[in-house]
Parts: structure tokens; sequence; C-alpha cells
């Protein structure tokens, strides 16, 4: 039997997450840049792949407690959905930057071979120093269910 994410928490949608504070470390954006192939003539602003980083450790929680959240059982698969950002200002490298979290979604579908997918959308928004919005970002986040 295939458990729903509505039948088991129906309040999960809605429900706000801790948040977290993530300082973008010149170290860390000098790996980033070197990976990304970023030219280094700019230093100041990190990339924009930032606010993925910046949601990822924001949402105040691990990646095993978004998948308690979500019920996930020994046979379920995890996947990364969708991934929206919406970069309003550009990060400054050196910065630190406060998250807060939302769950404000979940859904279940079929899949053509019949397999469930479950699926938790979470958005974390990104504030400076100064609570300004620097952006936001939609994750949605898949969780498919093994068979029993």
């Amino acid at each position: 039997m295939t458990t729903s994410l509505a039948e088991l928490s129906p309040d999960l949608a809605g429900r706000e997450l801790p948040g977290d504070h993530t300082t973008v470390t010149e170290y860390e954006s000098r790996i980033a840049d070197h990976a990304l192939l970023r030219p280094s003539d700019d230093r100041t602003q990190a990339h924009s792949l930032w606010f993925l980083v910046i949601a990822l450790r924001g949402m105040g929680i691990s990646v095993e407690e978004l998948c308690t959240l979500a019920h996930k059982r020994p046979q379920d698969t995890l996947l990364f959905g969708t991934c929206e950002i919406e970069q309003r200002h550009p990060l400054e490298v050196g910065s630190t930057y406060r998250t807060t979290a939302t769950i404000t979604d979940t859904g279940r579908r079929t899949t053509r071979d019949g397999s469930v997918l479950d699926s938790v959308t979470v958005v974390v928004t990104v504030f400076d120093d100064t609570e300004r919005d620097m952006g936001s970002v939609e994750s949605v986040y898949l969780f498919k269910r093994g068979r029993e």
C-alpha cells in the first residue's frame, strides 16, 4: 500500500520551515566560479546559482528531515523536480542572507508506468541584512513511491 502525503499530513501545505542564515564566503564563491567556468573579472557579486545553494541550506531542515516530513520509506526514491529562481537583486560575496521557507503545496500523480509520484513544493525567500527581499527559489521535491 502506498501512502498519500495528504492523507498522512493534511497540514503539510502551508507549513513554515525554520529558515536559516547563509554567508556567501569568498572561498566558496571562488570554487563555484571555477566549477561554473565563470570569468574572474568580478569577485564582488556572487553567481546567481548561489540562490539555489542558499535555498537548499536555508530551508532550516536537512534533506533527511524533509524526507521524514514526506513520509519517505526505504523503498521510495527522492528526486529533484523543478526549480524556479526569481532573482530581484544580485547577491554579494561576503554577505550573509536570512531565509524564510514554506511548504506551499503537496500533490500526487500516477506516472505512465503506474508508479506513484508525490510532490512537495518549498518556497525559500532570501533577505539581505537590511531585510531587502533579494529573491526566491521555488523547488519541487518528488518522491517516487516504491512498491510494497
